[in-house]
């Protein structure tokens, strides 16, 4: 598989982003469009602000009008945007060039259909498999680099970007329904650098942007959702509502109060959750979650008659969840959530929207409504590891998890994963005590360090 958790994703101008590599994964797309006999042979492009974005849409555009596949430029928009813009009919595939959270120098390809929606498993495994055949045929770049193929020149049809402002925000109360509200954004100098702003101004919101400059070099860099310490200061000293922390795409967002205290998924899913249900619009009463959201959230959501949907970790993951039971609401700690009654992926700034219009109908502050449950003792630890071996193989840890697994049983869980991004392992321990999310945690690094076909091992967090 070329595809991660969240799309192609790797170093800038290296490995599956290097040239030759870019032009095998774009036959492979051209190959999926005549699967799917496309009718329109149209691809839509957008990115985010990272320095090797334009030569991987150079490199890739190239391939595709070889192919005689046309080419829609979107500029520098985020990654819902490309969603919004693929539903309306804009074109049959659409990639965003970004690699969402992670720092400057990676970069990546999401692609979605033309509904909107992340592809399936089986769809990325099939284009996967072509990129592998094209690979073993020898068929590259550097067979075709010195051939006279015409590159369309790139022109950024900068109407696109209103025109998923106008989609987003029809589906708001009409008028300046932020009224009042005073918030910071962080956009983290990103792909919503150029429409946070005029989406919170045209609800009406006083609006302050922080991390406002698109700087590909810095992006994500002591700011945006995984930085929120500088939004929470802004907050204090503008005394703002609430204050957005965006990520490089901007498909996800995590706040801060007027405090500056902190929220994250879980917390907003809460609030969100319960105010639609309060108003009707919860129907069916499910919310999705992964299986990193914590154990407290679930118990409110089941105190409140809201049923609760475990996933896998992934955005995608919580898309299929809601497709397949009905539900609008599902979303990540993380701060990836989906309303589907309205969107087919997360957006961060309609998250931010939603938020505040929360607080204006209920006529209460952020701070008095976080805070809803009670959090289970949680632990967590990320490791930097050299190899990925099937968790099978791993006799040490497996047999550490299965006795944590027993030893827990209700009253605690643990999650062992890889990251879908990067080469880390990431372990999680919930309990209904402090003692015991420390003792387990502290066993389960101790299996992992014991395993040898991990390769050399550094604690990140």
């Amino acid at each position: 598989m070329i595809f991660g958790t969240d799309g192609i994703r790797d170093i800038g101008d290296q490995g599956l982003l290097s040239a030759e590599s870019l032009d095998r994964i774009g036959l492979a797309l051209c190959q999926h469009l005549r699967r799917i006999e496309s009718p329109t042979q149209r691809i839509l492009i957008g990115m985010d602000t990272r320095v090797s974005g334009p030569e991987i849409e150079r490199l890739i555009t190239a391939t595709l009008n070889r192919e005689e596949v046309s080419v829609i430029h979107a500029g520098v928009i985020p990654t819902p945007a490309v969603s919004v813009l693929l539903a309306a009919g804009v074109a049959d595939l659409g990639l965003m060039i970004s690699a969402s959270h992670n720092p400057p120098e990676f970069n990546g390809i999401k692609v979605l259909d033309a509904k909107g929606e992340k592809l399936s498993v089986e769809t990325e495994a099939q284009i996967s498999k072509d990129f592998d055949r094209l690979q073993s045929l020898g068929v590259c770049y550097s067979r075709l680099k010195n051939r006279n193929h015409s590159v369309e020149d790139r022109k950024i049809d900068k109407t696109l970007g209103q025109t998923y402002l106008n989609s987003l925000l029809s589906s708001f109360p009409e008028g300046e329904f932020l009224a009042g509200t005073k918030v910071v954004v962080d956009a983290a100098r990103g792909a919503a650098c150029h429409w946070a702003e005029e989406a919170f101004r045209r609800a009406g919101a006083e609006v302050f942007l922080i991390h406002g400059d698109p700087d590909g070099t810095l992006i994500n860099v002591g700011c945006g959702s995984l930085n929120p310490t500088v939004l929470s200061e802004e907050v204090v000293t503008r005394k703002a509502d609430l204050g957005i922390a965006l990520d490089g795409d901007a498909d996800r967002a995590l706040f801060c109060d007027h405090k500056g205290e902190l929220l994250d998924g879980d917390d907003v899913m809460a609030i969100w959750a319960l105010h639609l249900k309060q108003k009707g619009e919860l129907e069916p009463p499910v919310v999705a979650l992964t299986v990193m959201s914590n154990m407290g959230v679930e118990k409110f959501f089941n105190e409140h008659g809201i049923e609760v949907l475990r996933t896998p970790v992934g955005d995608r993951e919580i898309a299929v969840a809601l497709k397949n039971s009905g539900g609008q609401l599902g979303g990540e700690t993380s701060g990836h959530i989906i309303h589907r009654s309205v969107a087919a992926t997360g957006d961060g700034i309609r998250t931010g929207l939603s938020v505040a219009l929360c607080l204006k109908e209920s006529g209460r502050s952020l701070s008095e409504l976080r805070g809803q449950f009670d959090r289970f003792p949680l632990k967590q630890r990320t490791i930097k590891i050299e190899y990925r071996p099937d968790f099978e193989s791993l006799a040490i840890l497996g047999a550490t998890m299965t006795e944590a697994e027993k030893a827990l049983g209700q009253q605690g869980r643990i999650v062992v994963r890889y990251s879908g991004t990067e080469p880390l392992l990431r372990i999680l321990v919930e309990a209904e005590s402090e003692e015991l999310s420390q003792h387990w945690i502290e066993r389960l690094l101790q299996s992992a360090r014991s395993e040898a076909s991990l390769g050399t091992l550094t604690e990140v967090l």
